[in-house]
């Protein structure tokens, strides 16, 4: 589909995901990621999300994040869209120009799942 090498995944699978998150002393609860389909067209009504709690101690924190592709996500390339922060009292975004070079190099493929039935056998365990 495409001439670059990106992570291809059919539905069903799973992207495992990391936001590292460098701060000023706050208290960081939670952060997330939206991916968005490359053609415009197609951009409404397939963003990807996933959110999740973050770990570490000091200015660093984590937030390790697992992406389930779903049932009828539209095949092609998806790029991060959106990043987002939560504090104890407020949300960060983080897009457009803010995200460009993480966009720039972070997308993977999603592949339609194949038409034709899949080989079976029974046997005796």
């Amino acid at each position: 589909m495409s001439e670059h090498d990106y992570r291809k995944f059919l539905p069903g699978d799973e992207v495992k995901l990391k936001i590292e998150i460098r701060y000023p002393r706050m208290h960081v609860r939670e952060a997330g990621v939206v991916f968005r389909h490359d053609r415009h067209e197609e951009r409404d009504k397939s963003a990807l999300s996933t959110r999740g709690p973050t770990k570490g101690e000091g200015n660093s924190k984590v937030a390790e994040l697992t992406l389930e592709v779903p049932p009828g996500a539209v095949p092609g390339v998806y790029r991060a869209n959106e990043l987002w922060v939560e504090t104890y009292e407020r949300v960060y975004h983080y897009e457009g120009e803010e995200i460009a070079a993480i966009a720039a190099r972070f997308a993977f493929e999603v592949l339609a799942e194949p038409d034709e039935k899949p080989d079976i056998s029974l046997s005796y365990r």
